[in-house]
């Protein structure tokens, strides 16, 4: 096990038991006892409590599009850049359309004739139809001009699926937006010749990326030390590194079934659906999400480092000695705490709101918090992730 999933382990068992944080406290009191004693003061107060799993993660589209021509031919046209916006059925690119045009042209005269054919034969059928009731010709006379009718008929629906078809190549020559969205990648410059993304034995040649960015994904890799905490459908804030003062609100929508092992450290990725509607995080940017995996409003709230373990064996679970500010000293009480995290825990019983308490303060434990403090900071950072 390296240090880092030690340290982070050691923080994990510190916020859940917390004996040891407290016990550490008072260790650093006892070493100090020949120095001048002060208090520092920290007020009782009410707030909202939240517990949160801190991890980093990437920006993700939600729907990514790999758009190819269905026709093969030259570029002749392709008026998209780089992260342009473009609404469904704009143009990204156009081929060269002198054969298809063509092609158009040939199979409607082909369609012009086919008909004329199909009239022809249509009127030498009721001609020999007649000849035929006034027994002026055979039946069989009568029968090769129905014959000839059948084939004129026939011809023109062939002739109308050439059209069609050619008209289907020449719309195949013209690529479109499939959706609204942001252009993410170009591969591929006028004047280029590409090839069909269906008929190539390669798959064609991809013209550009498209995603949609109204909504995106945060993929996260969350540690298996958290990862029990977290549920679908709980709700997470979201900073970029490139905007930190803005704060982006998405929720839990997907958990791995399978962990991943990176660095040594045993992950699950998690996927947090965020709104983009100003369009501000891009796919690839780095952020800090926090996942709140419970919260508790308008409780009262004392500081953790006010805390100290209780000296008699018989004290009940979750019960700690606090200095409570009374008439101008302190003294010593008993207080029930429920949840806690580094900086501050629930006062179930014992306290009011705008008591005072009381942290005893010496340049050894001055320096010990300090070096508690950094660590706490540091193990913020380690929460799995991506990063490039």
């Amino acid at each position: 096990m390296g240090f880092l999933r030690k340290t982070l382990l050691l923080l994990f068992l510190m916020a859940s038991i917390g004996g040891g944080v407290f016990w550490w406290f008072n260790l650093e009191v006892s070493d100090g006892l020949g120095e001048e004693v002060r208090y520092k003061e920290y007020p009782v107060m009410r707030g909202d409590f939240r517990i949160e799993v801190k991890a980093s993660g990437l920006v993700k589209p939600i729907n990514r599009i790999e758009i190819k021509s269905k026709a093969s031919g030259e570029i002749v046209a392709l008026p998209v850049e780089e992260g342009r916006h473009v609404r469904k059925g704009d143009l990204i690119a156009r081929l060269d359309q002198q054969d298809e045009k063509s092609a158009v042209a040939i199979a409607k005269a082909d369609l012009v004739i086919a008909k004329a054919e199909q009239n022809q034969a249509e009127l030498m059928f009721k001609r020999r139809k007649t000849l035929f009731q006034k027994k002026i010709i055979s039946e069989e006379e009568r029968d090769q001009t129905f014959l000839q009718l059948a084939v004129a008929k026939g011809k023109v629906i062939q002739t109308l699926a050439a059209l069609d078809r050619a008209k289907d190549r020449l719309s195949d020559s013209v690529v479109r937006a499939p959706i609204d969205g942001v252009i993410l990648q170009k591969y591929v410059e006028k004047g280029q010749i590409i090839a069909s993304g269906v008929s190539s034995a390669s798959g064609g040649t991809p013209i550009v990326d498209i995603a949609a960015m109204h909504t995106v994904f945060i993929e996260s890799g969350i540690d298996e030390i958290d990862i029990g905490k977290v549920k679908v459908g709980q709700s997470a804030n979201v900073v970029a590194e490139a905007y930190p003062k803005l704060h982006f609100s998405g929720k839990v929508i997907r958990i791995a079934p399978e962990a991943k092992v990176e660095q040594n450290m045993t992950l699950f990725d998690v996927i947090i659906e965020v709104k983009n509607t100003e369009n501000k995080l891009k796919s690839g940017m780095n952020t800090q999400i926090q996942i709140t995996t419970l919260e508790k409003q308008n409780v009262l709230l004392a500081p953790v480092i006010a805390l100290q373990n209780p000296e008699s064996e018989t004290s009940k679970e979750g019960e700690w000695r606090v200095h409570l500010k009374e008439g101008g000293r302190f003294i010593t009480r008993t207080v029930t705490v429920g949840l806690s995290d580094f900086k501050q825990a629930e006062v179930v019983l014992g306290l009011k709101e705008k008591d005072v308490l009381g942290v005893v303060m010496t340049s050894r434990l001055k320096k010990a918090n300090e070096r508690l403090e950094k660590r706490i900071k540091r193990s913020r950072s380690f929460g799995g992730g991506k990063k490039k």
